[in-house]
């Protein structure tokens, strides 16, 4: 466990987020799955590669991650996952009702914070250059609104 997921989960309890860390194992599977399946450029998603995708980072940080949220709630059910990429070893697991606090948090650590579900419907994330991004993945899955 890295400093900051010491840090990450002092600030989850801080504001009485209820989480899980995720055994290893499914950890990696869902690091292989996302890197069998989602097209990257370079250490980023290529999101001008996925069908229906939105970026929310032009907007302030926290209006973006409530646009995010709203956006996640329309396709997600119980239980999201955030795992990162560099700054955070651990993967963590909250409940749905609890996912604008978490966004807020997630996005203070200066790492790639992807958020999603195990069965990788759809992927959201909130990179360290400030971009907040979403995208279904799956043709299944209801279509967006227009923001």
């Amino acid at each position: 466990m890295s400093y900051f997921d010491d840090e990450l989960i002092t600030e989850l309890r801080s504001h009485n987020i209820a989480f899980n860390i995720l055994p290893e194992n499914d950890h990696a599977s869902i690091v292989r799955e996302i890197n069998e399946t989602i097209p990257f450029s370079g250490s980023k998603i290529a999101w001008s590669k996925l069908n229906k995708s939105i970026n929310f980072g032009g907007d302030l940080p926290d209006f973006s991650t409530s646009k995010m949220a709203k956006e996640i709630k329309k396709f997600a059910d119980d239980k999201i996952i955030f795992l990162g990429d560099s700054a955070c070893d651990e993967a963590y697991c909250i409940n749905l009702e609890q996912l604008e606090d978490a966004l807020r948090i997630f996005s203070e650590i200066p790492q790639h914070t992807y958020i999603l579900q195990k069965q990788l419907d759809w992927i959201a994330c909130i990179s360290f250059e400030g971009d907040i991004d979403f995208a279904l993945l799956k043709p299944s899955a209801p279509q967006t609104s227009a923001l």
